[in-house]
């Protein structure tokens, strides 16, 4: 038999020192998880829910200048008290009146805006049985949990005849991530057993079972503690400990099942000889130098996906990229170093408590999965034409991808968040609680009236723009209907200020070109445009600016490590142009789900809002992009393998997908598995995420991989291993 000389590379070093001490590694490496362990308990408490705003935003340079300078923008907490009677109640006055009074003793607390006992009209509910208290609370995103909620406790709840609930931005972030703490153990109670019981049956025992869950815990731990470092040095989003759970659990048992596998493929090749730790030696050396080879370009194909998330000068998007570069590193470390070791050490009790008996197994060149291979390869045309109508189709719904922002309808129904959110947007005027919010710093109200006069009319006659309010009036169509009423805080020394009340969500696209419409309006100062819509359109405009370039780094980061991998020019490509389709036809499922609806009361009945989160398809290219490859790199690496032991092109292919369809199903179900966990979440967008990377990782492993793929390589033929000056490896009797 002739097998293509391992090269004396780094791995080989790596496996043999492993090898020669396992003790001393997995000593060592339990020390380090043990410190990890230490360093990451209470992390969740660094966490924050926020960094979605690019630093320097002119959305944020208006909502600062508005809060500095006119002690005005959107209240930091709104407070929505409901009565059974009417609001006007002397016994509810009272207590109404107790309540505002109580909020301005408060630390932090730098401004109160009540309906009692003055009693505005706009602040009054239709029906009269709700009323608004509004504050402005002097905090930050990184730190409102520490200064909002201690205030939220106190004042939420009944008082007296009142029943007080919270909403705004602050008490929406501070609620999911109450909530995002709790569906992460949720996940986890929900993840475990259920993975467990998959990873029995995959494994084929009970031990092989246990010792992937441990490499996955284990890397997650120290992800975990990565992250709690990092949270020293810059802000990192709660959220990142979601996605670094799931992808760490996914990508460590990936691993472990592809070294697992080998190894034991290996172990037979060396059954003949006579003392049994040398052969499990050996066959560990040879399964490090082959498919470790695979999981380190596995593991730096999907490094190079986060790292494009890096690009985006936005706190969540890091903090995922953080998170997951680290649990990916760990994962490939552990699976091959503390796993060999510890597969040297059990010797043939990694296959004790088994649940499944092992029978001889099917010929590289007989097998079901071997016949699919030949059956698409004999007629790739029809196969292509086919699976490309399919996937088109599911791609189609994409093109109406309403791009906009998850707002407190991302919360579970029962959140009393969102439920008195739920009451504001029923009982007032939604719209006109959250205006577009126009800063014209320096800009005088009295020198300045017939400027300020002509800018709010042009912004009046506005599509979508229901009414503007500033200093000089209120304007409609274009018209002054009544001038501005006394105290009415649209004018201080440091300028003026006005709001563009629209007729369209904020959360909306709508809003967003609401916005860009006022930013296009000449002003008579340099204006400062803020609010949600603002925030929104500054957001996209950050998220378009870096597509570009992380989707180029992907790409060049994809096409070298593969080139390393392969030794190819064209397969690189052709899984470059296999993962874009992939993930195109998960966008569209995404969009079909969840902006139109489809299948929602299967999920848990979410809410729709019609629109998509602009953070979700960016987070899930970059994490199913590098999840994806990871199939294609351990069917590509087996490929090249055979090819270069002497096979043909459809032989190596048919051979490569009999030897790792079964391992890249198993894990595809490991990976669904967790991220149907995932999905179970009450938050909105964990759902979507958990969801759109397992419909992702289910594409992949079955249409992309065991069918589109290697019909390709079919019609490609010779043209797959063209390489430019491309060296023949060496070979060596074995």
């Amino acid at each position: 038999m002739r097998r293509r000389l391992l090269p004396a590379e780094p791995l080989d070093s790596l496996a043999r020192l492993v090898l020669r001490f396992p003790v001393r590694t997995l000593v060592l490496t339990a020390c380090v998880l043990l410190a990890a362990g230490v360093a990451a308990v209470g992390v969740s408490d660094k966490l924050y829910h926020g960094g979605t705003t690019a630093p320097g935003a002119e959305s944020a340079r208006a909502e600062r200048t508005l809060a500095t300078a006119f002690g005005g923008g959107s209240p930091t907490v709104t407070l929505v008290a409901t009565t059974d009677g009417s609001v006007d109640d002397p016994a509810v006055v009272r207590a109404g009146t107790r309540l505002a009074e109580r909020a301005r003793r408060l630390p932090k607390v730098v401004d109160v805006r009540s309906y009692w006992p003055r009693r505005a009209p706009a602040l009054r509910g239709r029906g009269g049985h709700t009323a608004l208290v509004e504050l402005r609370v002097a905090t930050t995103q990184a730190t409102a949990h520490k200064d909002v909620e201690p205030l939220l406790a106190e004042l939420t709840g009944r008082h007296g005849p009142l029943r007080v609930g919270a909403t705004g931005t602050t008490p929406v972030g501070l609620a999911i991530e109450r909530q995002s703490r709790l569906d992460l153990r949720r996940t986890e109670l929900l993840a475990a057993p259920l993975t467990a019981c998959v990873l029995v049956v995959v494994f084929g025992g009970v031990v092989a079972a246990g010792l992937a869950l441990l490499v996955g815990l284990a890397a997650v731990v120290g992800a975990t503690a990565v992250l709690s470092g990092v949270s020293g040095l810059t802000t990192v989003s709660v959220i990142a400990l979601n996605l670094t759970t799931a992808l760490g659990f996914a990508l460590a048992v990936d691993f472990s099942l592809f070294i697992l596998a080998r190894y034991r493929e290996e172990r037979r090749r060396y059954r003949e000889e006579r003392d049994p730790h040398e052969a499990a030696h050996q066959a560990l050396v040879a399964t490090v130098c082959t498919t470790g080879r695979t999981v380190v370009c596995s593991a730096l194909t999907v490094i190079g996906s986060l790292v494009a998330l890096l690009l985006f000068p936005l706190g969540m998007l890091r903090s995922i990229a953080y998170g997951g570069i680290a649990v990916v590193a760990l994962s490939a470390l552990l699976a091959i170093t503390a796993l060999p070791a510890a597969l040297l050490l059990l010797g043939p009790r990694i296959d004790a408590l088994s649940v499944r008996r092992r029978g001889l197994r099917a010929s590289p060149d007989s097998g079901r999965w071997y016949r699919l291979a030949y059956a698409v390869m004999r007629r790739p045309v029809p196969v292509v034409l086919v699976l490309g109508v399919v996937l088109t189709a599911l791609v189609l719904p994409f093109s109406g991808a309403r791009f906009g922002t998850f707002d407190d309808r991302a919360l579970p129904r029962d959140s009393p968040t969102r439920h008195a959110t739920d009451t504001l947007r029923r009982d007032f005027d939604h719209h006109a609680m959250s205006p577009v919010q126009v800063v014209l710093p320096g800009l005088d109200a009295r020198g300045g009236a017939r400027a300020l006069d002509g800018y709010a009319r042009h912004l009046a006659r506005l599509e979508h723009v229901a009414r503007v309010e500033t200093a000089t009036g209120t304007y409609r169509d274009g018209r002054r209907l009544r001038a501005a009423e006394p105290g009415h805080g649209y004018a201080s020394a440091a300028g003026v200020w006005a709001a563009v009340i629209t007729d369209v969500g904020p959360e909306t696209s709508e809003g967003v070109e609401v916005v860009r419409a006022v930013r296009a309006v000449s002003s008579p100062v340099p204006a400062l445009v803020g609010g949600t819509q603002a925030w929104l359109a500054d957001l996209r405009d950050s998220i378009r600016a870096r597509v570009v370039p992380a989707m180029s780094l992907i790409a060049v980061v994809t096409l070298l490590v593969l080139g390393w991998c392969t030794r190819s020019l064209v397969l690189p490509i052709k899984a470059l142009a296999l993962n874009v389709l992939s993930l195109s036809a998960t966008f569209g499922v995404m969009v079909l789900v969840f902006q139109q609806g489809h299948l929602r009361e299967w999920l848990g009945g979410f809410t729709v809002t019609g629109v998509t989160d602009s953070f979700v398809p960016v987070l899930v290219l970059c994490v199913a992009f590098g999840l994806s490859m990871d199939y294609e790199v351990l069917l590509l690496s087996r490929t090249v393998e055979e090819h270069e032991a002497g096979a043909s092109t459809r032989q190596a292919v048919a051979r490569a997908v009999q030897q790792t369809a079964g391992l890249f199903t198993a894990s595809a179900l490991v990976v669904i598995v967790v991220m149907a966990a995932l999905a179970a979440s009450g938050l909105l967008l964990l759902k979507v995420v958990g969801v759109s990377l397992a419909v992702a990782v289910f594409v992949d492993a079955t249409v992309i991989r065991l069918l589109l793929a290697p019909a390709l390589m079919a019609l490609l033929g010779r043209a797959n291993w063209w390489l430019p000056a491309r060296r023949t490896p060496a070979t060596v009797r074995v």
